[in-house]
């Protein structure tokens, strides 16, 4: 008995809930009305679009699209690309923008009925111009993915388990479970040790990296990115101390990361829109070559309001030198546009 209790208070514990919430931003904080559940969302830099994965994950019987918008505009209007009119039972999840051989590609995750796919869609600033869907038996509980070329991805298993009893039992106990998977023109394979709930993953600017985050376990882990190794090489991890989601790359290469420093509130948020979870962006720069190798500084952070349940941040620099960061969340039809003059 004396066991059980102690892990049940180290779990509530490596959860937050024990953690204080003092919001803070240094900048303006603007709403903004969006479709439901951007739980991702990526800008290309280059011309400023910004292309937002959509799902209303409150209704299991809907279906979701990918939206875009350009960043500049003061008054988003959000262009549907149309991927259900195609796909009905298109919901997506985690993105990945990719731009090669001169066209840009949209790369999302998929939770259908029957299976989760991923798949590729060929963009022309908001419009679709071709599409190809992505199957493999190792897509089991696929969370978040970034690609590297036409036919070749990285994507994070968040459990190695479908949903069910056992999983949940393990989720409580915090079992690590969830990896990263090497897609390879057909070919998959699982390329990392197990972690508790593998969440994000992004590729570095310069490619030598792989960072994949994880939501349970609160920790970063960094690889050596070889997208053609059966094991990808371990260089360093880092704790934050919280709930790391979808990660993005600033302009000097810096990781922007969605958190949940609240995890237990965000369950609760999950099943009811009324019960409201933090919302927190943290900025971790990777130095590889000190001592220390990462500086972390906490970005943004609010108490569940406006926002809550934050899982992506994106930044962008604007032509007036403004500093914005675009925030979604899993389920709120909104996201969030931060202003920084830096």
């Amino acid at each position: 008995m004396i066991l059980f209790t102690l892990c049940v208070v180290y779990i509530i514990q490596a959860s937050g809930a024990f953690k204080s919430i003092t919001p803070h931003f240094d900048g303006e904080a603007e709403t903004i009305a969006a479709p439901p559940g951007v739980e991702d969302l990526t800008i290309d830099h280059s011309d400023g679009q910004l292309y937002l994965s959509s799902t209303d994950r409150r209704n299991k019987d809907s279906s979701g699209d990918i939206f875009t918008f350009n960043v500049s505009e003061k008054n988003p209007v959000f262009t549907k690309l149309g991927i259900n009119n195609i796909y009905p039972n298109f919901r997506p999840h985690g993105i990945s923008l990719l731009k090669k051989y001169g066209h840009k590609y949209i790369f999302a995750i998929s939770h259908e009925p029957e299976a989760s796919y991923i798949y590729r869609l060929q963009v022309e600033e908001d419009s679709l111009i071709s599409h190809k869907r992505f199957s493999h038996d190792l897509l089991i509980s696929p969370n978040d993915l970034v690609a590297h070329d036409t036919a070749s991805f990285y994507f994070t298993n968040d459990h190695g388990l479908k949903a069910g009893r056992e999983r949940t039992i393990k989720d409580f106990i915090m079992d690590k479970n969830g990896y990263v998977v090497s897609y390879n023109n057909g070919e998959a394979k699982k390329v990392s040790q197990n972690m508790a709930y593998a969440n994000g993953i992004n590729i570095s600017k310069d490619g030598q990296y792989l960072f994949v985050s994880t939501t349970t376990e609160a920790t970063l882990f960094v690889y050596k990115n070889e997208p053609l190794a059966d094991n990808l090489e371990l260089l360093d991890k880092h704790f934050t101390g919280t709930g790391l989601d979808n990660i993005e790359l600033d302009k000097d290469g810096n990781l922007l990361i969605g958190a949940h420093p609240k995890m237990l509130k965000f369950l609760g948020h999950a099943k009811s829109e009324l019960k409201r979870s933090p919302s927190q962006v943290l900025k971790i720069i990777y130095l590889p070559e000190t001592d220390y190798k990462f500086l972390q500084e906490e970005l943004y952070l609010n108490d569940g309001n406006p926002l809550s349940g934050s899982s992506v941040g994106a930044p962008f620099v604007q032509k007036d030198g403004t500093n914005d960061i675009f925030i979604g969340s899993v389920f709120e039809p909104k996201i969030m546009r931060l202003h920084r003059n830096l």
